[in-house]
């Protein structure tokens, strides 16, 4: 599942969460002041941007993960791919690893692919859109004239005064353009004003002390910041009107929160001049630009009408509300964070285990892959030591296909789902792909003819919150079972890379992470393909096509060597027809002999 896909997703999460928060706002309107029902919106823009974090929030993982799989696949499903299976009748020392086939997984790549390009485009819109009104602010402020003391003494006066009111100490700079009818703020690092050049002449001097207060309350409270970090979100987030509306319910939340600083300024007795003057102004305002990251005294008639209600309804923010308000907004960020698994998982994952230097060798494979494109890790455990051969794809994740059937196997088994002398599954009589599946299957069978319907099932039983567990207590790849029982590990939301592949397996081998033993024994026993010349061979294939020649092809697994040393290995082939059949264990079984 590509990240448009899965940030799709994010947004039913995402419009959700937004919609009880607008709800729970109105519901606690009067425990909140003007103020922080601006301030609440913070943790919102944060939960927006959150998708777009390159890591989870572990601990917030954890205590949400129930919420999660709620909204997660979990039901049964036709399988999207058929799997890689061994026989016993084609390869070297008699093994017989053979693929029974691999059938066609992403029949809605195109839907995916489409929706990334039709994503890609509205946010070039939407960031031409912002591009132009940013220029067009640059353009107005270039061609204004800047406001000092000796161009306009009077003028600049009455702005240093303000600034002294509101104890302003940074640099505000002023700027008067016949280009505009009303005043805006804009900029964080640098803030600035842009007011008409014929301010003081339509408005009087007590008129234009509300509205340069009125503007300097936008750059004390940093409000620029703010509106800057809701346009880039709204250009990723085009597509979602409830981002919108919720965007533009912030907007009008930041002016209430102005004019109530203003009013805790100039007094509430003046408070019906500070309305009048709005309402005196209400023909000049500046109405909404599209992606504006600028903070004007304007707004719609509407915004209008309900700013002077609040106006005539001011009072003084008592201490209990100013409490509540701070309860309120720590409330909702502890949501925010708490709840990020709802909106990250898609986003983001774990991160790739990477080599680093002087932890492996390169070895030259090539011959051995014969034009494939593929990789391969030979991991030596009593050294600890790598040799690796095409490093950038050892290193790349993609669907674990079959192979996670190892995993799958263990879970169920510390699950008590199977017992290692008790492994029988019955099957349920519905056709299924290949003759060998069309029976009752024990571990050791499902995992030589790598039956689909089994470990299905098993996962099925163990359920998603159980597998969520054990896939980040081994830190399976990305983690990421969005995909559902049915397929997140073929050509779906599980990823894992060649090196993590060979580096769980060894800590299984070592029991790392302290499983049963005898559990330990019985897949182990599942693994088991042979006794060669070289040692005890131990492995899983797994195969996934996309097409006929875009396949994934794996053989994983790991040899106990006469002298008691193990080794564990995996090999992964790509875009090739080739990859589709037995080649992974063919070229597995050439390199052994080489390396042993």
């Amino acid at each position: 599942m590509n990240f448009p896909v899965r940030f799709f997703i994010c947004n039913l999460f995402i419009s959700l969460l937004l919609a009880l928060f607008l709800l729970a706002k109105k519901g606690l309107k009067n425990h909140l002041t003007l103020s922080m029902q601006y301030r609440l919106w913070g943790p919102l823009l944060l939960a927006l941007a959150l998708p777009f974090v390159p890591c989870k929030l572990s601990w917030s993982e954890k205590i949400f993960r129930e919420i999660r799989l709620f909204f997660s696949q979990a039901a049964y499903g036709p399988d999207s791919a058929v799997s890689a299976a061994a026989g016993r009748d084609l390869l070297p020392l008699d093994l017989g690893i053979r693929d029974f086939s691999a059938g066609i997984t992403g029949s809605h790549v195109w839907l995916a692919a489409l929706w990334g390009w039709v994503w890609a485009a509205g946010m070039l819109t939407a960031a031409a859109f912002l591009m132009v009104t940013v220029f067009g602010i640059y353009r107005l402020r270039r061609n204004g004239v800047p406001v000092t003391k000796d161009s306009e003494p009077a003028l600049y006066g009455r702005f240093q005064a303000c600034m002294g009111e509101l104890r302003i100490r940074r640099r505000v700079r002023l700027y008067a353009s016949c280009g505009i009818q009303s005043p805006v703020s804009y900029g964080w690092l640098r803030p600035e004003i842009l007011i008409p050049q014929d301010l003081d002449i339509r408005f009087s001097e007590e008129e234009i002390r509300y509205i340069l207060l009125h503007e300097l309350q936008h750059c004390r409270n940093r409000d620029n910041l703010l509106n800057g970090a809701a346009c880039v979100l709204q250009i990723f987030y085009w597509f979602n009107p409830l981002v919108w509306y919720g965007f533009m319910r912030m907007r009008r939340d930041r002016e209430a929160a102005c004019d109530h600083a203003v009013l805790q300024v100039i007094g509430k007795e003046l408070g019906a001049d500070y309305g009048r003057t709005l309402l005196k102004y209400a023909g000049h305002m500046r109405r909404g630009v599209f992606l504006s990251p600028v903070s004007g005294i304007g707004g719609s008639r509407d915004i209008l009408r309900q700013r002077i209600q609040e106006i005539a309804d001011h009072q003084a923010d008592s201490l209990s509300r100013k409490i509540k308000s701070i309860g309120i907004f720590l409330l909702t960020l502890l949501i925010v964070f708490g709840f990020s698994p709802l909106y990250t998982a898609y986003g983001g994952g774990a991160p790739v285990f990477r080599l680093s230097d002087g932890d492996w060798e390169a070895i030259d494979l090539s011959s051995d892959f014969d034009g494939i494109n593929g990789a391969f890790v030979f991991y030596d455990t009593a050294g600890d030591h790598f040799q690796i051969y095409n490093k950038e794809l050892c290193e790349q994740r993609v669907s674990p296909e079959s192979t996670y059937k190892i995993y799958s196997a263990l879970f169920a088994l510390e699950e008590g789902v199977i017992a290692p002398g008790s492994t029988a599954r019955t099957w349920d009589g519905s056709p299924q792909p290949f003759a060998a599946w069309n029976q009752d299957q024990t571990l050791r069978t499902a995992m030589e003819n790598s039956v689909n319907w089994y470990f299905q099932d098993l996962d099925g039983q163990t359920g998603l919150p159980a597998l969520y567990r054990y896939y980040d207590r081994i830190g399976y790849g990305n983690r990421d079972l969005a995909g559902g029982t049915s397929s997140y590990w073929t050509g779906s939301s599980l990823k894992i890379s060649p090196v993590e592949q060979v580096v769980l397996l060894s800590g299984i081998l070592e029991n790392k992470w302290g499983f049963q033993e005898e559990n330990l024994r019985a897949v182990k026993e599942a693994l088991f393909l042979a006794e060669t010349p070289a040692g005890t061979l131990y492995g899983k294939t797994g195969t996934g096509r996309k097409g006929e020649k875009n396949a994934n092809g794996w053989f994983v697994g790991f040899l106990e060597r006469p002298n008691g040393q193990t080794c564990c290995f995996a090999a992964n082939l790509r875009d090739s027809e080739k990859a589709a059949d037995s080649a992974a264990f063919e070229i597995t079984w050439k390199v052994l002999q080489k390396l042993l």
